[in-house]
């Protein structure tokens, strides 16, 4: 797909999968976007640590809860309706 969306990570679902509250989307999106996806993890960068490794649903949450991703969308799993993308943990844009 090549879309982007961002905004607060609102749950963790598994330990690869969370709750995303859309605030966020680029003007040149193919697609249309619900105010919150499930977003399932193809890859994480994150700065603060940068060896971050798929590990329990506890980790992922201490890791991204309440925190601001950027999410580049690679497809819509047609079996979950989940999003897979490459997920990039962001500074909340000023007055978020």
């Amino acid at each position: 797909m090549g879309d982007g969306i961002g905004g607060p990570v609102i749950g963790v679902l598994t330990n690869n999968t969370f709750e995303l509250l859309v605030s966020h989307t680029r003007k040149d999106n193919q697609e249309n976007y619900g105010k919150t996806e499930r977003v399932t993890i193809g890859k994480i960068d994150d700065p603060q640590q940068p060896q971050y490794e798929e590990t329990t649903k506890e980790d992922l949450e201490r890791a991204l809860k309440g925190k601001f991703v950027s999410c580049n969308v690679q497809y819509r799993d047609t079996k979950t309706d989940a999003l897979v993308c490459n997920v990039f943990v962001q500074k909340p844009p000023e007055g978020f």
